[in-house]
């Protein structure tokens, strides 16, 4: 399972990392690491993501938790 964010900035992503945890990535780069979704999807909304472009945006278009994340199987 997948959880997807579509943003003005781009699609973000958050999917099971291969060595445990959760990867968050931005298209097909990985930007971020954390134990749970949960974590991730809060830091995008935070803007605390590390990926430097979306956290200094203005864009104000963010799911505020992963239940307003859309779901691929």
């Amino acid at each position: 399972m997948q959880y997807y964010f579509k943003s003005p900035f781009g699609k973000f992503f958050i999917s099971s990392a291969p060595y445990g945890g959760y990867n968050l990535k931005v298209e097909e780069d990985v930007i971020n690491w954390a134990d749970t979704a949960e974590e991730l999807a809060q830091q995008v909304y935070e803007k605390t993501s590390g990926l430097e472009e979306w956290d200094n945006s203005t864009i104000e278009e963010r799911a505020a938790n992963l239940e307003e994340w859309q779901v691929r199987i």
